[in-house]
């Protein structure tokens, strides 16, 4: 195995390795549209480090970005990196790959002088868990609902953090309004993207769809750089299906 860092467009169109297991899974649909994604921000929005097996295929991944271009919503002072996922490949889980990872990536940031690493540790077993997290350093800085913000430092202890406050109105133009902010980096919220264009088309001037690309103006703006909201309200967390999708926006629209 070999774990590296990204720094071009061909190895960006080889992301997101937990989208390419097989069986792959329902979501792969997304694939295509978060490559783009990725493609296009690789070195602006977001960073990344692949991990390789001896074939050299991807089976795993730690993507990221500097603080003052992360898309998350908070307000955080500058050179810290803030891990938006990692994953390795299921079949090769527990054989040292994301130790390799993690450990190319520590060494890359210690060499740029970064101050530390944040990540939102989830409650979500085998996914961005906070315990893997903490087996490594982290320390819980502020708890987030559910899941926990966590800090491991580099070169700086403690960092000032100031999560943002979302601001999503309705604009009163149809019935239901689909807001749909970024939702293009994971290949999960890709997928939900497409099924919400086919069925807000299917239910014509009844659903308005609205697609904001994420950038750090649409962070300022709305307080949050990526999520997908129904009449002002966050849905679609995690995976869902095009008949999820459809019945959820039946129902508001029956609602309405």
């Amino acid at each position: 195995m070999r774990a590296y860092r990204l720094t071009d467009r061909e190895e960006a169109a080889r992301a997101y390795p937990c989208a390419t297991e097989s069986p792959p899974p329902f979501w792969a649909e997304g694939l295509s549209l978060s490559r783009a994604w990725f493609a296009d921000s690789l070195g602006h929005y977001v960073e990344g480090f692949h991990l390789e097996d001896d074939a050299g295929q991807v089976i795993g991944h730690i993507y990221w970005a500097p603080s003052e271009r992360a898309l998350v919503p908070y307000r955080i002072e500058d050179r810290v990196a803030v891990i938006y996922c990692e994953w390795v490949q299921r079949p090769h889980q527990g054989r040292g790959g994301m130790r390799m990872l993690f450990d190319a990536f520590v060494d890359f940031l210690r060499s740029e002088g970064y101050k530390g690493i944040l990540v939102a540790g989830t409650e979500i077993e085998g996914y961005m868990h906070h315990r893997h997290f903490a087996r490594r350093g982290f320390r819980v800085i502020r708890e987030e609902g559910p899941g926990k913000l966590m800090y491991l430092p580099l070169g700086q202890e403690t960092i000032q953090v100031e999560p943002l406050t979302p601001r999503i109105a309705r604009e009163e133009v149809a019935p239901v309004e689909v807001l749909v902010i970024g939702s293009h980096f994971c290949p999960v919220g890709a997928s939900a993207v497409l099924a919400l264009r086919r069925v807000a088309d299917e239910l014509g001037g009844k659903v308005a769809l609205k697609e904001v690309p994420a950038s750090m103006e649409t962070l300022a703006r709305y307080g949050v750089a990526d999520g997908i909201f129904v009449n002002g309200e966050p849905r679609f967390f995690g995976p869902v299906t095009e008949e999820q999708v459809r019945r959820a926006l039946q129902e508001a629209v029956a609602g309405s």
